[in-house]
């Protein structure tokens, strides 16, 4: 079953649904969609509830997280519930993940003690995120004593915005993580495990950064080196990871970091999609497979295959942000040609309703110029607001 929710179905996703006859579950994301009446084979939510609560391994794929609401209240003794706990709960995570980092230093702490929190008791370089996020809201890297102060301003004036955009089982002020930072490029990766527990990759990108203190999601990018580079790698971390729990028939969308020395430390896994705002979609133009059907019908990649016959494309995802210190009430509309002229082949253009949501757009392209990765870094999304 695929459960449809704001912000953002892409027509790949829901073109893939309706070609292959999979059930939807029966919510009002769908009902507000506009999609034709009927053009669905609809699951009504009671009969989604005892159809699922029978499964001992669950199989559901949501374009959002905040499907995590319908699972949590109708399945709340699940293992897919279970799932969903151990990866959304950056806390919970960590904790877990002691059996494999047993010396990566973490803090668990809510909103208030954070106030109170001597700066000096902290562990520089550190990262500050909340227990539950999405997107970059609520991250922040402090690199010494001097900018604790700013960053818990920044926070709470970021998850206030935050919190008004999504449910709190996506997004929650409450609770936050405070641990070290880890020095080192990061990766994504879209993955499943399978009714095995065998984790199957289906797509890797990396995610250039300006600075260390940079956590916006302005580009993400693959190509069949990266993914040649870490398959093998990220494969044998992700089971370690999957082993803990006893994962099966489960999507999620994981953030790593590979240190100078090779180290492959997880940031943090989202559960029930692959990356967000069907920004997976990449794997369409780049290698020509549909991760929904690969999901859902079980099918690992032939990746020789695969790799054997691309081209040497970096492909990319790009988002277009709105500035969290910029009113919507004072934005007219957003240049998009101009914004675009600094992309050189851009295979799609989605753009976003800005007044509602925290995007302008999503670009997928291609480019054989790391000159323009760089130029794409630096683009100040301000600059083209009306």
């Amino acid at each position: 079953m695929f459960i449809i929710e704001k912000p953002y179905a892409s027509e790949l996703l829901v073109d893939t649904i309706l070609e292959n006859d999979w059930y939807v579950l029966d919510n009002k994301s769908l009902r507000d969609a506009g999609i034709e009446e009927g053009a669905f084979e609809i699951m009504p939510s009671e009969v989604a509830k005892d159809y699922y609560l029978k499964q001992e391994y669950p199989m559901i794929y949501s374009n959002s997280e905040n499907a995590i609401s319908w699972v949590t209240e109708n399945l709340p003794q699940s293992n897919l519930a279970s799932y969903i706990n151990f990866f959304k709960d950056k806390i919970v995570f960590r904790e877990l993940l002691q059996k494999i980092y047993p010396d990566f230093y973490f803090k668990a702490i809510d909103l208030d003690d954070m106030k109170k929190l001597k700066p000096e008791d902290i562990k520089y370089p550190a990262v500050i995120k909340p227990a539950f996020g999405f997107l970059s809201f609520g991250v922040h890297t402090v690199s010494d004593q001097s900018e604790w102060a700013n960053v818990i301003v920044s926070i709470e004036k970021e998850m206030k915005r935050a919190e008004a955009m999504y449910p709190e089982d996506v997004i929650n002020s409450s609770k936050y993580i405070i641990e070290e930072y880890i020095p080192g490029d990061e990766y994504a990766i879209d993955a499943y495990y399978d009714r095995n527990g065998n984790p199957v990759i289906l797509n890797i990108f990396q995610h250039p950064l300006m600075n260390e203190s940079d956590v916006r999601d302005r580009i993400y990018l693959t190509s069949a080196e990266i993914m040649i580079r870490y398959m093998a790698k990220f494969d044998l971390l992700l089971k370690q990871i999957g082993e803990i729990k006893d994962v099966r028939n489960f999507p999620f969308h994981a953030e790593v970091r590979v240190t100078d020395d090779g180290k492959i430390i997880p940031i943090e896994i989202n559960p029930m999609r692959f990356a967000g705002w069907c920004t997976t979609d990449i794997a369409k133009y780049a290698w020509g497979i549909n991760v929904y059907e690969y999901f859902y019908r079980q099918i690992n990649p032939n990746w020789n295959e695969i790799l054997s016959d691309v081209d040497s494309k970096i492909y990319y995802f790009s988002m277009a942000e709105v500035p969290s210190d910029v009113s919507r009430d004072e934005i007219q509309g957003f240049d998009y040609d101009k914004y675009l002229a600094n992309y050189s082949n851009v295979v799609e253009l989605r753009r976003i309703h800005f007044k509602q949501n925290p995007l302008f757009a999503v670009i997928f392209g291609y480019t054989n110029d790391k000159s323009e990765i760089d130029r794409i870094l630096q683009l100040n999304t301000r600059d083209f607001i009306l």
